[in-house]
């Protein structure tokens, strides 16, 4: 529009794979260069990390803060880590916790997280489903004459409303 041309004669000109006209005042870009151009950049991420990376480890025994007798007892398991997560949303869920004391030998946690919006939205919900699947499935036990009334009352109901 700047320079009082369409975009007509540039796909003429450099065909469909490089624009591809979306209406007289947009084009999209050229897919195929895209495509060439991500995996041009997933070789090169590839041929990069070939190169340039040694395949080494280092063993070495973890820190220990400056504490040298450390067991595997004293390690950060994923109660600590979940820990400051439980305390952010305490508030919003209901938790029973059982931890164990420093001198079990075999120690055993168990933390169960209870969602109050379960009770108070999703059940009543879940319950009236079931109330009505039951129902439905009332009709549906395999006698035919209730069927096929069921199915003439619908239909009787529906050209009733398409009627008004």
């Amino acid at each position: 529009m700047l320079v009082g041309q369409g975009i007509g004669a540039a796909v003429n000109r450099n065909g469909w794979l490089l624009l591809a006209p979306v209406t007289p005042d947009r084009a999209s870009y050229m897919p195929a260069a895209f495509v060439m151009t991500l995996f041009a950049c997933c070789l090169l991420t590839y041929v990069l990390v070939r190169r340039l990376y040694h395949g080494r480890f280092r063993r070495a025994l973890p820190w220990g803060c400056g504490y040298p007798f450390q067991t595997s007892r004293m390690q950060d398991t994923a109660e600590g880590f979940g820990q400051p997560i439980r305390e952010i949303f305490g508030p919003f869920f209901h938790m029973t916790r059982e931890l164990p004391t420093a001198f079990d030998k075999v120690p055993r946690y168990k933390v169960t997280i209870e969602d109050p919006f379960w009770n108070m939205m999703y059940r009543p919900i879940a319950a009236l489903t079931e109330r009505v699947a039951r129902i439905a499935g009332l009709l549906q036990q395999g006698r035919i004459a209730v069927y096929l009334l069921y199915s003439f009352l619908t239909l009787l109901v529906l050209l009733m409303v398409v009627n008004q």
